[in-house]
């Protein structure tokens, strides 16, 4: 085996949308890779489809359907040709993508349904066209003899099939188990000076393609990470760090200087929208640091995310979900049955839709409802409580707020929110805990989440 000081040096550059969608955002791109390289990294570049792509092209995956889908279909080709003249790229480089992309959007008409695999097929080529442009912008910018190779993320990661995975999440929300590969690491830096992927695509072991679920990019850049054993992982964003909440929804949100692996998951899962849960347990095995960083400040200082835990009795962050579909199952009896329990979850497994028990009680269950990757419509939920209702004496839906506070014990979190001296509101949905007692998360109402953030914000964060 190589020894580790011999290894290649490499660092992984993971850019959004909202990162690459113009010529001074790949001007930027096209500075920071050359400061990696002059630094001596090998530089591996993630990135996602152009800002709001995916979206355009999940609603043209629903229009086809109907065959309704030209018009949209236009625009998105002209939108990816205008880019590549910004560039200064000839446009026949998309063409093979295009072409792609229309066979995908007919097979959908034809069929007159929408499956997970023809979404997953679809959707993907948001990531295929934008990073054929960005390679070849970059081989075109670097200068001297700097070698820039695209490579397919569906020939780097396949998914992995778990018991629990309905057919939805094996298409739209797969998992891949990525592992340390020091023959593909020296390869690679043999041969180029920087490799090109995509964020947010793999394929199965039939060869399919599958996505890692939305804001999968900053997955799939710790799957680079962990493949080549990086030295860091840099997620290249539109804000400068991880902030004390989403600054977007309180301008008094102040930025982190550094952040533990443990707390940045728990801010992830609590709805932080930074970085993907999954990014961080992916690294944290193999001590990977990362740093997020502004794409438009690039001199910046942003958030470091590593192994360094800091034991605190305060608050480090307040994270908020909102609309959240929130049902309330009232059981009788029955509640804690095991077969009950089993028919609950079938059902929602057959819906092909993601759950999260969030309370129980002899007699109640409260789940929300995950639909970001579901491929139905907003009946969804309607046709859920109808089959719910089968086996309960009542179903109500709601869409409520989650607030979690993450840095400290739980306990010490709840005494932070007793000394609070103002009005709180009068009724607290849920109140619970992890096992891991790393955070405290309550439910309310979705009218009075960002007033309640608020308040939270300026008594509890220091």
């Amino acid at each position: 085996m190589t020894q580790d000081n011999q290894r290649p040096s490499w660092v992984v550059l993971k850019f959004g949308g909202s990162s690459v969608s113009s010529l001074d955002d790949w001007n930027n791109i096209v500075q920071i890779v050359s400061d990696n390289l002059q630094q001596g990294y090998q530089v591996a570049v993630v990135h996602s489809a152009f800002k709001n792509v995916t979206n355009r092209l999940e609603r043209l995956a629903q229009l086809a359907v109907n065959n309704e889908h030209q018009e949209l279909l236009g625009e998105l080709k002209d939108y990816h040709q205008t880019m590549a003249s910004q560039l200064k790229l000839e446009s026949s480089l998309l063409t093979p993508w295009l072409d792609s992309l229309e066979v995908s959007a007919k097979k959908v008409a034809d069929s007159g349904m929408l499956t997970s695999k023809l979404r997953a097929e679809l959707v993907a080529h948001g990531e295929l066209l934008s990073s054929t442009l960005g390679a070849a912008f970059l081989e075109q910018q670097l200068s001297g003899d700097k070698k820039t190779q695209w490579i397919d993320a569906r020939e780097l990661f396949v998914s992995e099939v778990e018991v629990s995975n309905n057919i939805n999440d094996q298409y739209l929300n797969a998992v891949c188990h990525p592992r340390p590969d020091h023959g593909l690491s020296e390869k690679w830096a043999e041969q180029h000076d920087v490799v090109l992927t995509q964020g947010f695509i793999a394929s199965n072991e039939a060869g399919e393609t599958v996505l890692l679920g939305r804001e999968g990019s900053d997955t799939s850049a710790s799957y680079v990470a962990a493949l080549l054993e990086a030295k860091k992982l840099q997620i290249w964003t539109d804000v400068a760090g991880m902030y004390t909440t989403d600054p977007n929804k309180l301008s008094e949100a102040k930025k982190l200087e550094q952040v533990s692996y443990a707390q940045a998951f728990e801010m992830a899962e609590a709805g932080a929208k930074v970085l993907h849960p999954r990014c961080l347990s992916t690294v944290m095995p193999y001590h990977i640091p990362i740093e997020i960083k502004n794409t438009h400040q690039p001199l910046e200082a942003g958030t470091l995310i590593n192994g360094e835990e800091t034991d605190s009795r305060w608050v480090k962050s307040i994270a908020v979900k909102q609309n959240v579909p929130v049902m309330t199952l009232l059981l009788g009896r029955r509640g804690q049955q095991p077969e009950t329990l089993q028919k609950v979850f079938t059902v929602f497994n057959e819906l092909e839709l993601g759950c999260e028990l969030l309370a129980s009680t002899k007699e109640s269950l409260v789940m929300a409802v995950e639909t970001s990757n579901s491929i139905h419509g907003e009946g969804i939920l309607n046709e859920l409580s109808v089959k719910l209702a089968e086996m309960c004496r009542s179903v109500l839906l709601s869409h409520s707020a989650i607030i979690t506070l993450v840095g400290c014990k739980s306990s010490q979190a709840l005494w932070h929110l007793l000394q609070i001296d103002a009005e709180l509101p009068d009724q607290w949905l849920l109140l619970s805990h992890t096992s891991s007692d790393q955070h405290l998360s309550f439910l309310v109402s979705d009218d009075d989440a960002l007033d309640i953030l608020k308040l939270l914000h300026k008594h509890l964060i220091q």
